[in-house]
């Protein structure tokens, strides 16, 4: 082989080389980047306040056709952030919510109105948490009477939710799922209407699953506010906390979850070490 062909060889080689790499970096980063799932209805990240005062919260909802959820007695606060959290968008994770005002009927007391998207008959419903009340309601969506979808009481954490069976709204309910405290803890709800399966999740494991009757979709009524932290104070560190709120119109499998996964980064970074090697050992094959 002549120089010309040699060295038009070893081009060629190192473009594929360079090839392969970035190849290996693109699927690095489409197997361990977090997926935007194409159902999710509602994303409130509390990374922006939109309300100047200074009691009072407006965050912006992350998918465009959302409401924000609002607040006159609480903040962002950035002091204790649930750890390794891998959000749906590339920004950081700065801040969660919390309230500022304590006692009574004071909470983070967030709400969000309805919007068209929420118009759902399957579910999935999670969000990161702490608080040490005895009385508070982290997530409520209801009208107060037979419809929507309660987690309430942090001592035990119970959920009920209400769905159509044959005309008739039917309650379903899971009692006992947790004893909040003030560590933080990744809490998800999924329900199908196809099988009538409802599960529940305390960070990432199933902790309780209802089987109810097959095509039995929710029983939501629309209009009806989606309300967070109602009663949960802020009375110390640590207490009445709530981060990464995310809506979806189906149910998700555990995968597809936002619990901690390790850093996209070092997960590239590795597959470019592997990528390399492998290349170096193919050259070296050849030779």
């Amino acid at each position: 082989m002549c120089a010309r062909e040699s060295a038009a060889v070893t081009t060629v080689t190192r473009r594929r080389g360079a090839t392969r790499v970035a190849c290996a970096l693109a699927l690095g980063a489409l197997v361990f980047a977090p997926a935007v799932d194409a159902a999710t209805i509602a994303y409130w990240r509390m990374e922006v306040d939109g309300n100047p005062s200074a009691n009072g919260l407006s965050v912006a909802n992350e998918m465009a056709f959302g409401t924000p959820l609002v607040s006159a007695e609480a903040m962002l606060d950035a002091s204790n952030l649930p750890t390794n959290i891998v959000p749906l968008s590339s920004a950081s994770n700065a801040f969660s919510v919390a309230a500022t005002i304590q006692g009574g009927t004071n909470g983070i007391n967030a709400s969000a109105a309805w919007y068209a998207e929420l118009a759902v008959t399957s579910i999935s419903i999670e969000f990161w948490a702490r608080t040490q009340e005895a009385t508070a309601t982290p997530f409520r969506w209801t009208t107060g009477g037979a419809d929507g979808i309660v987690l309430t009481d942090p001592n035990s954490l119970d959920l009920s939710w209400y769905v159509d069976v044959a005309g008739t709204p039917t309650l379903l309910q899971m009692l006992n799922l947790d004893n909040m405290d003030t560590s933080w803890s990744h809490y998800a709800f999924t329900y199908s209407d196809w099988s009538g399966i409802g599960r529940f999740y305390v960070d990432g494991v199933l902790v309780r699953t209802v089987d109810g009757p097959d095509g039995a979709p929710l029983w939501l009524v629309p209009g009806t506010a989606i309300q967070l932290g109602v009663l949960m104070d802020y009375s110390v560190a640590g207490q009445g906390t709530i981060d990464e709120v995310r809506i979806d119109g189906s149910m998700l499998s555990p995968g597809g979850l936002l619990l901690p996964e390790p850093s996209t980064a070092g997960l590239i970074g590795a597959g470019l070490v592997l990528a390399v090697a492998a290349s170096r050992r193919r050259a070296s094959a050849r030779v």
